[in-house]
């Protein structure tokens, strides 16, 4: 039997965090890992307590819920639960399992949880297959300008989001920016050699120096060559962890 889905109820009203509480109560396979009245409180409570999806109120005292996705790693799923419908669109933009309007109906909360079960459960982006996919040794064409030049995969010691764009960074300290998106590039990339450890940032792990685990249960990976560490949270080092194993 799968372990429980463990929900985080987001919203500044307790009333209906209460209401939405009861509800989760009466369904099989899930349980309330917390509560949290605003963006600063859902943040923390999502990095100690990690749940696997958020019930998240769009409007907040002073706040949204998107400002929450712009403070975490978005490997959490996300259901938005607002009386409004204006904002339908954009949570869909960023990725949303599901969008849910209150007095929540109990059958569609069901249906968003079983939602995001599958999504929890189905094979990680960077195991599908793809025709297209580079080996470590392969090399591609980058055309900068009036400077085209060859790069090798295993070259590449990480890759950030930037925008609409992607930026390589490169073993001989140079960095290339794509147009390729960093979805394309987790199907490409070859997963023995290369991770997503956030949600803008996939690196080579066989150019990670060191590992240092925070505080807050966030991870510091170093790569040769930059001097800055970059960040991985909990979630992301525990599935690496389980691929490498």
């Amino acid at each position: 039997m799968p372990d429980p889905l463990q929900v985080l109820i987001v919203d500044d009203e307790r009333l209906a965090r209460r209401s939405v509480r009861s509800a989760l109560g009466d369904m099989e396979g899930v349980a309330v890992a917390g509560e949290a009245g605003s963006v600063e409180a859902a943040a923390e409570q999502i990095r100690t307590e990690d749940p696997d999806v958020v019930l998240l109120d769009v409007q907040m005292r002073g706040e949204t819920g998107f400002d929450l996705l712009d403070r975490i790693d978005a490997a959490v799923q996300v259901v938005f639960v607002t009386a409004y419908d204006e904002h339908a669109v954009r949570a869909f933009e960023v990725n949303a399992v599901d969008y849910l309007l209150k007095p929540v109906d109990p059958d569609r909360l069901t249906e968003a949880l079983q939602r995001a079960r599958q999504v929890e459960t189905a094979l990680p982006e960077d195991e599908e297959a793809d025709p297209d996919a580079f080996q470590y040794d392969d090399l591609f064409f980058y055309e900068e300008g009036r400077r085209p030049r060859f790069i090798r995969i295993r070259e590449i010691v990480f890759i950030e989001a930037a925008g609409n764009y992607t930026e390589l960074h490169l073993t001989d300290g140079t960095t290339a920016l794509t147009s390729t998106t960093l979805s394309v590039w987790t199907r490409r990339l070859p997963d023995a050699h290369f991770a997503r450890i956030h949600r803008s940032t996939i690196i080579n792990v066989e150019r990670v120096t060191t590992v240092e685990r925070g505080a807050d249960r966030t991870y510091a990976v170093h790569v040769e060559g930059e001097a800055d560490p970059l960040s991985m949270s909990r979630r992301r080092a525990r599935t690496l962890r389980d691929r490498l194993d």
